[in-house]
């Protein structure tokens, strides 16, 4: 298009630079004479092809104006989608803002409660602390009362065995007194009772050992350490 306007153009240059070009030449030849065959067919080709190539020159242009056009709509419904996308980006870039306004003050109450539970846990290890350290003095005070019981349970063994010692001599002194005041009717009692006095079992583990458990009272062996209850009967 634009190549046939510029043939034509160029046609036509050169038809009227062949027509000075015979005004130059007819100054000095009067007779001289403008050839037709040259002059009138290059101009009027010249023309035609420079009038062809702007009509279609300006076809082409209103194709490219209207594809320009089409494209211009087209970027501009483009536009338009995105801008409404835009839109809706930007909402739910908001939403998502303020979920995560929202999520940090869920983590920031749930760190405050962690730092209570902490606390509270703190708190706790050490009231566990203090009772076992109270069980552990318990536990020792109680170890020191059970030794301090078997050590009197000892001593009272001992002091009953005492007891039931210096009781079996009173009463063997007492037996020996009524048998020499009479000693002609009840010699051979005398005897049996002197013996029976003199039996002693040191624990009921000996009583039980000799085959007198139970010992009641009158019995040979019956002692006070024995009848701890004092109902009168023994290693029960």
């Amino acid at each position: 298009m634009v190549f046939i306007s510029l043939l034509g153009i160029i046609a036509i240059i050169f038809s009227i630079f062949y027509l000075l070009f015979h005004f130059i030449k007819k100054g000095k030849d009067k007779e001289r004479r403008l050839s037709k065959k040259i002059f009138y067919p290059t101009f009027i080709a010249g023309f035609i092809l420079f009038i062809l190539g702007l009509s279609l020159y300006d076809n082409s242009f209103e194709a490219q104006l209207t594809k320009a056009l089409n494209q211009n709509e087209s970027l501009t419904t483009d536009n338009d989608t995105l801008k409404s996308e835009n839109k809706d980006l930007i909402q739910n870039i908001s939403d998502l803002e303020s979920g995560i306004e929202e999520m940090n003050s869920k983590v920031t109450e749930y760190e405050s409660n962690i730092e209570s539970l902490e606390e509270e846990k703190a708190a706790f290890n050490t009231e566990k602390e203090s009772l076992n350290q109270e069980i552990t003095n318990l536990t020792d005070t109680n170890t020191d009362l059970k030794d301090e019981v078997t050590s009197l349970e000892s001593e009272l063994e001992t002091t009953a065995s005492k007891l039931a010692s210096a009781e079996a001599k009173t009463h063997t002194t007492s037996t020996s007194s009524s048998t020499s005041g009479n000693s002609n009717s009840g010699s051979s009692s005398s005897d049996s009772s002197t013996s029976s006095s003199n039996v002693y079992y040191k624990n009921c583990t000996a009583a039980r050992d000799a085959g007198a458990a139970p010992v009641r009272r009158g019995d040979p062996g019956y002692a006070s350490h024995l009848d701890r209850d004092g109902d009168g009967v023994g290693c029960e």
